[in-house]
């Protein structure tokens, strides 16, 4: 489902490729997730020349994997080079991103007050229950890696103490509050 102010740039899906040796590594299913729940609301980035997605590889695979028969895009007339570069930096730039604890806390725990279920299309995905003890990341742990927890706290104070922990050992902070 695109949304209506990005329909008349939709493209079938079937014309489009993924860009050759992409180095980003995503979770497609956590794009599905909020494609199926929130619908597409911003385009996917696409060289005019080959048809290649410079940026929103995960997304077309989304889509794909949805059935999804059009996507909306925003053409680009990058050279190899550029193309690449935008890639790289579209990632990057991404991944340079944290969350503010406070607010992080804040805003998880006004949509769960709404419906918890949408938090699961945000891609709060649950993996234990368990908070890691500190310097339980793996050895060989690295960019990409994520520890997902849920966080049962007895009150607000504690969540964020929590939260603050996460952000000191930059382990990555998708957690549910509850």
């Amino acid at each position: 489902m695109i949304a209506e102010s990005l329909r008349g740039l939709a493209v079938p899906v079937a014309a489009l490729r993924s860009l050759e040796g992409n180095p980003r590594r995503g979770d497609v299913q956590a794009v599905a997730r909020s494609l199926k729940r929130f619908g597409q609301r911003k385009p996917i980035v696409v060289r005019r020349s080959d048809n290649a997605v410079i940026a929103g590889n995960h997304t077309l695979a989304a889509a794909l994997e949805l059935g999804w028969s059009e996507i909306a895009v925003s053409w680009a007339d990058d050279d190899d080079a550029t193309a690449k570069a935008y890639a790289l930096a579209d990632n990057k730039t991404s991944a340079l991103g944290s969350f503010d604890a406070a607010d992080l806390a804040a805003m998880v725990a006004e949509v769960e007050a709404v419906d918890p279920e949408l938090l699961l299309a945000a891609s709060f995905d649950l993996v234990t229950d368990q908070l890691p003890a500190p310097g339980d990341a793996p050895v060989d742990g690295g960019p990409g890696d994520v520890w997902g927890v849920i966080i049962r706290c007895a009150d607000e104070r504690e969540q964020l103490a929590l939260l603050e922990r996460f952000e000191a050992e930059q382990l990555d902070v998708r957690a549910l509050i509850q």
